[in-house]
């Protein structure tokens, strides 16, 4: 039996004995030690046990608990049983494995008790202040509500995800593309001379939906790194729950549509450069992966590797992180270390052996290079796996074209595309390089560009219901009185023509949004 169904399975029958037998009956102890059994299992990687309920259904550590066909009584009872307490969830700590037969019937009496109360969830939390327990934790509906938005699309009804077949490149079309499938029609034309009209407002509302749930998910894996970050530099154990189930979900949207992560993958922060910088490079990795037709479990693992890939830069003295300029020979090998650094704090996590073997390989290959002549130095003759051959183009880019504290310029991406195709079959798989610099495009997302007629604009994704054009978007930009900038209008610039090398309009030059201080994703979310 699934161990999600296991856990519930003996929560149900922990609820029901204690509503019919007393203390010392030996099924109703018999239930506590199954209880307590199956929460040290969970617990064994993990620092807390977390139940959820949501939209008809549970969720275990933030992953939805999958059923036999045969245990559906089991869910409806149990989901009538928290509905008729207005539970969201629970949450058991350490403390439960060895918790008195006492406290846990006590708790459970509780449980059942709190159903025929006019509050029961404030009846429920004054009767556990007052008994003291200090290993569970009853959870509010805010919780319920982040992991729906997260899970849902709208209406109630779960965000189906739809697996696009793998297309490779088409050379002969540099424009930025997408191969995702997009339901409904196409629902945006060009309204004159490139210019956008309103389409279907339904097709406006799914990309709406998406979009937020696409900002939801970039923030979250930004917490559960940093959350990570901080209980390892203090010497505290560290699991990755919550980081599997972001980076799950990371997948579900990008095999659903790439366009909105690669559009949030854009987003830089001076002072929380390593985090944004690792799940910047956990998106670029997945969209990659997905480019080739990597399965759904391949890309999961993928994305987790890169979201980890630095996390050995916990290891690296700030004074050294953030120096302006060149490092010092000395400081050059404490920063090379950090991919080693790495591999050790993943090893340390909570996690099983399996899904940690699964993610080490791109965090210790990300600076090896293409030819093994990068660090750290090893005599392997071995060529990199494949995820450490992704994860190295990720980082790269997103670096290069990524301000820092001490560096407030830096390349364009077209710039940055540029410098790393010299690199190709050196530093870089050609063939996997090829795909990336096809999916980015000439001109990347976030890139700002300078018209002919004296216009300038910002690279955006696609609008919804033009995705597979081959179209280049742009968010044309205007100065407002603050000196700032603000949005005046989206064109298309057309299909590349490879015979003309150019667009349907003429571009005098690329900037990096660095330059005029622009966050990218605020003029396209």
């Amino acid at each position: 039996m699934l161990l999600g169904q296991r856990f519930l399975t003996v929560l149900n029958s922990l609820f029901s004995t204690a509503r019919i037998h007393r203390d010392n009956n030996i099924l109703l102890i018999q239930c506590v030690e199954r209880f307590i059994e199956v929460t040290e299992e969970l617990l064994k990687n993990e620092d807390e046990v977390t139940l959820l309920t949501s939209v008809g259904g549970f969720y275990l550590q933030q992953e939805k608990v999958l059923f036999q066909r045969n245990a559906a009584g089991l869910v409806r009872k149990l989901l009538d049983y928290f509905q008729q307490r207005n539970l969201s969830g629970l949450r058991l700590y350490q403390g439960a494995t060895y918790a008195s037969h006492t406290d846990i019937v006590a708790f459970v009496r509780l449980l059942n008790d709190m159903a025929d109360r006019d509050d029961p969830l404030r009846w429920l939390q004054l009767k556990m202040d007052q008994a003291h327990f200090p290993w569970v934790e009853i959870i509010d509906g805010s919780e319920t509500e982040s992991l729906e938005s997260i899970f849902m699309d709208t209406g109630g009804q779960e965000q189906q995800t739809r697996s696009a077949a793998a297309k490779g490149p088409d050379s002969n079309a540099p424009g930025r593309q997408s191969r995702s499938t997009v339901s409904g029609k196409t629902s945006r034309s060009p309204d004159g001379p490139g210019r956008q009209r309103a389409g279907d407002p339904g097709a406006g509302k799914k990309a709406e939906r998406r979009k937020n749930r696409a900002l939801r998910t970039y923030g979250y894996a930004m917490y559960s790194l940093q959350e990570v970050a901080d209980k390892l530099r203090s010497n505290r154990q560290a699991g990755i729950g919550k980081a599997v189930h972001l980076v799950q979900n990371m997948v579900d949207l990008i095999m659903d549509d790439d366009n909105i992560l690669l559009g949030l993958s854009t987003i830089r922060d001076y002072d929380d450069y390593t985090f944004t910088h690792s799940v910047n490079v956990a998106i670029l990795s997945v969209c990659l992966g997905h480019r080739i037709g990597m399965s759904r479990v391949s890309l999961s693992r993928l994305g987790l590797s890169g979201l980890f890939h630095d996390l050995g830069k916990i290891d690296v003295p700030k004074k050294i992180l953030n120096k302006p300029g060149r490092l010092g020979k000395n400081e050059f090998a404490i920063m090379q270390n950090h991919s080693m650094n790495s591999v050790r704090r993943i090893v340390r996590l909570r996690a099983s052996y399996e899904k940690k073997a699964c993610i080490l390989l791109g965090p210790f290959e990300h600076h090896l290079r293409y030819d093994l002549s990068g660090y750290p130095r090893t005599p392997r003759k071995k060529p990199l796996s494949l995820i450490g051959r992704i994860v190295a183009i990720a980082d790269v880019y997103d670096a290069v074209t990524s301000p820092r504290s001490y560096r407030r310029t830096a390349m364009t991406p077209d710039q940055a595309l540029g410098l790393m195709l010299k690199g190709s079959g050196t530093a870089f798989d050609p063939i996997l390089l090829k795909v990336f610099i096809n999916m980015l495009g000439v001109y990347p997302v976030g890139t700002v560009l300078q018209l002919d007629a004296g216009e300038m604009g910002i690279v955006i994704p696609s609008p919804p219901g033009r995705e597979d054009s081959g179209e280049l978007w742009l968010q044309l930009l205007a100065g407002d009185t603050r000196k700032g900038f603000r949005k005046q209008g989206i064109i298309s610039l057309g299909r590349w023509d490879p015979e003309k090398g150019n667009f349907n309009r003429t571009i005098l030059a690329s900037h990096h949004p660095a330059d005029f201080g622009i966050q990218p994703a605020d003029f396209f979310f």
